[in-house]
């Protein structure tokens, strides 16, 4: 960002940068934004839609009361009340479906647990037959080399053996 205190984010026009809270009374008079439209403060660190923001509320109002209408047809509108902004969003069915989940899990956790244990239970399992399979196959390597050791350390007995009886 660029110094700019509210970003609104519009998906047909972009991103505004407004500077403080007059800019986006500015533009909400220039028909730029809307009251439903997203407005990310960086002061308070949140998003919300313009209409609710408590600052631009306040601003909105006081503007309202002692601003005569303007002769160039531009105007602030009518603010309006958070109950109706509210109901206006869209709403988000993901977020709906994510938090009904959630309020599921959170009234029978056992049933939550109980699916969280078996995963980990798969996945201990798992882990415990390929570390069984990596120390068989280890512990087989580990044979192959004694028994071939052994074999070559015999045959060289032998021969040594054999070549000291045949002077």
């Amino acid at each position: 960002m660029s110094g700019a205190r509210f970003v609104c984010s519009d998906p047909d026009a972009g991103d505004f940068e407004f500077a403080d809270v007059e800019a986006v009374l500015d533009a909400l008079e220039a028909g730029l934004v809307t009251p439903t439209t997203p407005v990310f403060d960086a002061v308070r660190q949140s998003s919300q839609p313009v209409g609710m923001h408590p600052e631009i509320r306040a601003a909105w109002a006081a503007r309202l009361r002692y601003r005569p209408p303007s002769l160039d047809g531009l105007a602030l509108p009518e603010l309006p009340s958070l109950t109706s902004l509210a109901r206006s969003l869209p709403d988000d069915e993901d977020e709906r479906e994510r938090r009904r989940e959630a309020y599921a899990r959170l009234r029978s956790p056992a049933a939550a647990l109980e699916v969280r244990t078996t995963a980990r239970r798969d996945d201990g399992q798992r882990l415990a037959v390929v570390g069984i399979a990596l120390a068989l196959a280890l512990l087989g390597i580990i044979g192959w080399l004694a028994v071939t050791f052994a074999t070559g350390l015999n045959e060289l007995a032998a021969h040594a053996v054999g070549s000291g009886q045949a002077r």
